[in-house]
């Protein structure tokens, strides 16, 4: 009876080995719990409604001279920013700044508007309600640059 269970020792311990190399393993957090906001960050919602004046004109958005995304008609997209004084600038031909302070944890919406003038394209970075963002940015194509 010992040398019958002898021979079982080497299946029985490949058959764990087997066993333990299917299990799964914990690879780190989820990836959607990833692509959240820190609690020290702030998001924005930059947004560009459809058929608006200029509507050909890509407007270049800014924070504090970083590059951060352009807005088409009919697109919005979503920035995580530190908390803090920040200015906000839209570019065409021209160059509006708005100057905000963001806090760690809220959430803000900010409409992108072009005003057609003497053959320039003037545009301008307008804080709104949370509502009216909110619904603003249902219909729009949501574009991903810092996610």
């Amino acid at each position: 009876m010992v040398k019958l269970l002898g021979m079982f020792r080497p299946l029985t311990v490949s058959l764990l080995v087997l066993i333990g190399a299917c299990s799964p393993l914990p690879v780190g957090p989820h990836p959607s719990a990833v692509s959240g906001p820190g609690p020290n960050l702030a998001t924005v919602y930059f947004y560009r409604t459809h058929s608006s004046p200029g509507a050909a004109t890509g407007v270049d958005i800014r924070d504090n001279d970083l590059d951060i995304g352009t807005l088409q008609d009919g697109t919005y997209f979503v920035y995580h920013a530190n908390a803090g004084q920040h200015a906000l600038t839209a570019t065409t031909d021209t160059v509006a700044t708005q100057n905000i302070k963001l806090q760690a944890g809220a959430t803000y919406y900010i409409k992108a508007s072009v005003v057609p003038s003497q053959k320039l394209f003037h545009p301008s970075l307008n804080v709104v309600f949370d509502l009216q963002g909110q619904s603003a940015i249902q219909n729009l194509t949501r574009l991903h640059y810092h996610e």
